[in-house]
């Protein structure tokens, strides 16, 4: 590791705790250090570092281990992909009353969608007589 490194390091583990820290060099491959913004109803918690490269200023971390960009709810979207400058909230985004809440995608999960069919089947398998 190089001296650049190891001070981003321990001053991200001063920031944060080792644990959070560790948790961000999985997820983000570097550590950060940033203001911490705001929070989801998922419990991602969003951050902001003005310091830091254009377009790798502001992150997420999410609270689950697997996680998805679709656990991102589109109002925390817009302010990560820097459509708007305003933190989310009641007052700056107003919400139709047609929207429904944001939910993640559970494709691939035992939560995922299962189709049924509830039409008897025109044709069935063969089922071979044992005989024995």
């Amino acid at each position: 590791m190089s001296s650049w490194n190891n001070v981003v390091f321990a001053t991200a583990v001063k920031a944060h705790g080792i644990r959070k820290t560790f948790k961000q060099i999985v997820t983000l491959d570097t550590p950060k250090v940033g203001t911490l913004v705001g929070k989801d109803q998922f419990g991602n918690e969003y951050y902001e570092n003005r310091m830091d490269v254009m377009g790798r200023d502001r992150w997420v971390l999410y609270d689950k281990w697997n996680y998805d960009a679709t656990q991102v709810p589109p109002e925390w979207h817009q302010w990560l992909s820097r459509f708007t400058d305003d933190i989310p909230s009641e007052s700056t985004i107003p919400k139709p009353f047609y929207t429904t809440e944001s939910t993640e995608n559970y494709t691939g999960t035992t939560a995922a969608f299962k189709t049924y069919s509830t039409v008897k089947p025109k044709i069935s398998e063969w089922e071979p007589i044992s005989r024995r």
